[in-house]
């Protein structure tokens, strides 16, 4: 019974058996946003959450660990910032970064909206 429910609540995902709009809004999925207005990353968004960033983290794939995220950031924070302007400038962001963080204003202490950054490589 549970598994009926199960399969009744989440089919397997067919795209032969798409509607038209399900057909519609995997086409929209596949193409990238190509904002104009997104306003750039700002140095203190990037600093906030890379000092949040937990030490002694078994690093990524790529053998980085926060640590290092936070002594590249404290040497070259400029330079980390333009870095993630440029992906939101292309629209690519590493899949990794599906596990972001939103930074609270540093003026306001709000979470800011929409505003999702990730620099971290746990």
């Amino acid at each position: 019974m549970k598994e009926l429910l199960l399969k009744h609540l989440f089919p397997d995902d067919d795209p032969q058996k798409d509607t038209d709009r399900q057909k519609e809004a995997r086409r929209h999925t596949k193409q990238p946003i190509n904002t104009a207005d997104d306003k750039q990353f700002t140095q203190d968004e990037v600093r906030q959450l890379v000092e949040v960033f937990k030490d002694k983290k078994t690093p990524g794939p790529n053998g980085i660990t926060n640590e290092i995220v936070k002594k590249v950031f404290q040497a070259i924070p400029k330079i980390m910032t333009r870095l993630y302007n440029a992906c939101l400038k292309s629209g690519h962001f590493p899949e990794k970064m599906e596990d972001s963080k939103v930074p609270n204003d540093s003026q306001t202490g709000e979470r800011r909206r929409l505003r999702p950054v990730n620099v971290e490589t746990n």
